[in-house]
């Protein structure tokens, strides 16, 4: 989050969270998990250190712009939320967990719901999307003061790792089509191509016959399927065109050109109707 402090040195990095009852983070890159001074305890305890004396200063900048009862809650409890023009309440529930959290409690805990950890944005004055029939929201239980956090201590592989997915894989088979396209009609049809991408990452891709030959081989999607290590499977199916004479797009690279054609032989039938003709 914005608020968030990140402390790094060589092969380790610190991260202090905006939320203050949430562990902090340290990073060690795996080509120093065992050199790392992170390993040592008191070293590690003295940089968590310095980098919560940094936190004050992030801390005094967000509050700036905060209301006074956002953090000062008054006898009764009330406190003002820091974003959103509210009354006061002294209760607040968490959009998240369903949480009852007293106005003392968010104040203390920065406008973080102390149960999950929901940024402020997610703390309102009422439970407002629970049903009669949901379950009412459960008072959080404060943690005791003084209560130590553990920092979460990990050695990460910071390089980075490609782990295809369903998008990508439809992302790369489509571009290639478009790289296969050698005319206009055929690049319409690499727009209108179904791909079906399925949980081995596998594909099918349909094409419409209107702007797809049927005896064409899209080869730049096959070596992308092939560099990829996943199977490809091509169909064509029928359904009427986007435009009448769909063969027209074949004689031209150009998509102005085109359209400029299918315009004439629209009008030329006395049935066109352009955005100026309507």
């Amino acid at each position: 989050m914005l608020g968030d402090v990140r402390m790094d040195g060589e092969g380790w990095q610190i991260v202090l969270p905006e939320n203050p009852l949430a562990a902090p983070r340290v990073e060690i890159d795996i080509k120093h998990a065992q050199t790392s001074p992170m390993n040592d305890r008191v070293l590690r305890e003295e940089a968590i250190g310095i980098a919560r004396e940094l936190m004050q200063s992030v801390k005094a900048q967000r509050f700036a712009d905060w209301p006074r009862r956002a953090t000062k809650p008054d006898a009764e409890g009330n406190v003002r939320h820091p974003f959103l023009e509210m009354e006061e309440s002294n209760l607040w529930y968490c959009l998240h967990c369903n949480s009852e959290i007293t106005g003392p409690q968010i104040a203390g805990n920065q406008w973080h719901c102390p149960s999950c950890g929901a940024s402020p944005i997610n703390i309102l004055p009422e439970a407002f999307w629970l049903g009669p029939n949901d379950e009412k929201p459960v008072p959080v239980q404060s943690r005791a003061e003084r209560q130590e956090i553990e920092p979460i201590v990990s050695v990460i592989d910071p390089r980075p790792r490609l782990d295809l997915n369903n998008d990508q894989v439809t992302h790369l088979i489509r571009a290639a089509l478009f790289e296969d396209a050698t005319n206009a009609s055929e690049r319409m049809g690499a727009s209108l191509a179904e791909i079906w991408v399925d949980d081995d990452l596998d594909v099918v891709v349909s094409f419409e016959d209107h702007y797809w030959p049927e005896d064409k081989e899209p080869t730049a999607a096959i070596k992308v399927a092939a560099l990829l290590g996943i199977e490809i499977e091509l169909e064509v199916t029928w359904s009427d065109p986007l435009f009448a004479w769909p063969g027209l797009g074949t004689v031209t690279q150009s998509t102005a050109e085109y359209t400029r054609l299918m315009l004439d032989a629209y009008r030329s039938h006395g049935a066109t109707r352009t955005k100026d003709e309507i």
